[in-house]
């Protein structure tokens, strides 16, 4: 499926871009370029990621809940759309400051947020979006091609990777699955709890026993 595919290839940009950030915030307020950099890579966060990406999430969002029977309310997408607003908060917050350490702060709360989201779609959600829609009859959703504005901030995030070499928060657990998902257990059960119905469980358990 197309979107998902794209979605996916927007994720290696935003993952480098989101490492470059924890750099900028790593070399220090007083460096001569931190001011000019926060200001691109605000304009990076919001435009291709807050804008255009999440935008395009949503849609799929939406395509899941319409078609392939999940809750838009609760469990995975619930939370997913949550975290897309805490990012768009975290990029305000960058947008009204100046370098400090604070700020850096900032910056590295949202490189955080930013990777542990990718992590939780790339290997919880992506994968069974497309068979549920696929078994919904849905077999292409329609996407929008990027506007110059957005082709202007690919542009400049692979400027930002190159000038400042990506690299993770250091306090930042990543990992595949539910269980590394800090809303596991609390506002959020799994994906197997959330989406999968009693066929599945059944059906998914004699293979692992098999």
């Amino acid at each position: 499926m197309e979107l998902i595919q794209a979605i996916c290839r927007d994720h290696r940009l935003i993952e480098g871009v989101a490492g470059s950030l924890v750099a900028w915030a790593r070399r220090g307020a007083d460096h001569p370029d931190a001011a000019a950099d926060l200001t691109e890579f605000v304009r990076f966060f919001r435009i291709y990621v807050h804008e255009y990406h999440h935008r395009r999430e949503e849609i799929l969002f939406r395509a899941l809940v319409e078609h392939a029977e999940v809750s838009g309310n609760r469990g995975p997408i619930a939370i997913l759309v949550e975290e897309h607003g805490t990012a768009k908060t975290l990029i305000d917050q960058l947008a009204a400051a100046q370098p400090s350490i604070e700020t850096a702060a900032v910056a590295e709360t949202l490189a955080s947020e930013v990777l542990q989201h990718l992590d939780k779609e790339e290997s919880v959600l992506l994968p069974e979006a497309e068979r549920r829609l696929i078994d919904g009859g849905i077999r292409e959703l329609d996407d929008e091609p990027p506007s110059a504005e957005v082709e202007a901030a690919v542009e400049l995030g692979r400027s930002l990777i190159e000038r400042l070499p990506p690299i993770d928060p250091p306090d930042l657990i990543r990992g595949e699955g539910c269980i590394v998902c800090p809303a596991f257990g609390d506002r959020c059960h799994g994906i197997e709890t959330e989406w999968w119905s009693d066929w599945e469980r059944e059906h998914y358990r004699s293979l692992d026993e098999g």
